[in-house]
């Protein structure tokens, strides 16, 4: 880094000293010196050079084809060389100075001749400002490709981070797939160890029924030989009991005769059977006629059924009539209660009337009789020569109102 500053500082000075001996101005005209725009020019072409050979992975100094060494972190490599890093900031450098260094310097110079060109002042003036514009569009440009170098130093550390990270989790990839190898190897031989005991367990079970087997025959050979021996005893047994099914048979045989003999005789039952048949049938035509007398009765009685049905439905009919009348009688009969109830209320209050006509003639009677006692006692305690007493006409018996009263008494 030291040298690449030192190689850069010593193109600023080559740079310097080259505009310090270029005269800046045509003095005997007075008119300021325009800088030559090849020079800048070809600086440019070199630098967007240098930038595509450096994307293309070559030599980013101009018209080097070399390409670049391949560095496993850090920042990419740009130059094959570090003359070629050198060259390249040297060319960055003078570049530089081009677009600023000599415009300033020309400045300085016009202005020193400021006192002794006070006539062409005007145009110093514009031709200053021309080249402050362009010292300030060379200094901007400056800015601005060292702003993308930061960019591109970022991104490109960025990029080597993101290396760096997929490295790492490459590695731990594969160290989880060692572990992962390591632990299927223990399942294996884990698995290998239990059919190896499972192999054992086979050839055990085996041996075993090769055993069973080898006992099974042993007693299939026992049992055939048993069954040999029954097969002789079923042999006599059957001759035994063909020579009971024959002597069967011929049982059965007379037996069949008897039958035969018993068949004919039910034959002969059949057709007395039979002549019973012809009578029981001719009794049951006599039976049908009086069953078909006994269905014209049972009609008849069931048209009579129908005549009482209807006059049933007919005494019904008279019935309803009957009970409507009597529900009128009953209604006259509550009206002949009321009737009555309303008489006896009239009689009673005239026996009550009776009653006090009654006592009113027993109170009358009881008056008459106290007047004819005192009329009693009057002609007893009158003497009987007072005419005056015997032409009294309230003292005569039958003239009077008490001899009224008594006549009416009695």
């Amino acid at each position: 880094m030291s040298n690449e500053t030192s190689s850069e500082d010593g193109a600023a000075g080559e740079s310097a000293s080259t505009a310090a001996v270029t005269p800046p101005a045509d003095e005997t005209s007075g008119a300021p010196s325009v800088p030559s725009p090849t020079s800048s020019g070809m600086a440019a072409e070199a630098a967007g050079e240098t930038s595509a050979s450096a994307a293309a992975g070559e030599c980013a100094l101009a018209g080097c084809t070399e390409p670049l060494a391949v560095r496993g972190r850090g920042r990419p490599a740009k130059y094959c060389s570090k003359a070629h890093a050198d060259q390249a900031s040297r060319d960055r450098r003078a570049v530089d100075a081009a677009a600023v260094d000599e415009p300033l310097l020309q400045a300085e110079a016009l202005a020193q001749r400021v006192p002794s060109a006070i006539g062409a002042l005007q145009d110093q003036l514009t031709a200053l400002q021309d080249f402050l514009a362009k010292a300030q569009e060379g200094a901007l440009s400056r800015v601005r490709r060292a702003e993308a170098e930061a960019t591109a130093a970022a991104q490109a550390e960025a990029d080597a981070e993101a290396r760096a990270l997929a490295a790492d989790t490459a590695r731990q990839n594969a160290v989880t797939a060692a572990e992962e190898a390591r632990n299927a190897q223990r399942a294996a031989e884990q698995a290998a160890a239990r059919d190896r005991a499972a192999l054992e367990q086979v050839r055990a079970d085996t041996t075993e029924a090769i055993t069973a087997h080898q006992n099974a025959r042993d007693a299939a050979r026992e049992a055939q030989t048993a069954a040999e021996t029954v097969r002789d005893a079923k042999t006599a047994e059957l001759r035994d009991t063909r020579h009971a099914h024959e002597q069967e048979r011929a049982r059965f045989e007379a037996t069949a005769r008897v039958q035969s003999e018993q068949s004919q005789a039910v034959q002969k039952e059949l057709a007395n059977s039979t002549g019973a048949l012809a009578a029981a049938r001719e009794a049951l035509a006599v039976a049908h006629g009086e069953t078909r007398a006994q269905q014209t009765r049972a009609e008849a009685a069931e048209h009579a059924r129908d005549e009482a049905v209807r006059h049933g439905r007919e005494a019904a009919a008279r019935a309803e009539v009957v009970e409507q009348r009597q529900q009128a009688l009953q209604a006259a009969a509550e009206r002949a209660a009321q009737q009555l109830a309303a008489a006896q209320t009239a009689l009673a209050s005239r026996e009550a009337l009776c009653g006090r006509l009654e006592t009113d003639l027993a109170a009358a009677r009881a008056d008459a009789a106290a007047q004819r006692e005192r009329a009693a006692r009057a002609e007893a305690s009158t003497p009987q020569g007072n005419p005056a007493a015997s032409d009294d006409p309230h003292t005569q018996g039958g003239d009077g109102p008490a001899g009224e009263e008594d006549r009416n008494g009695r």
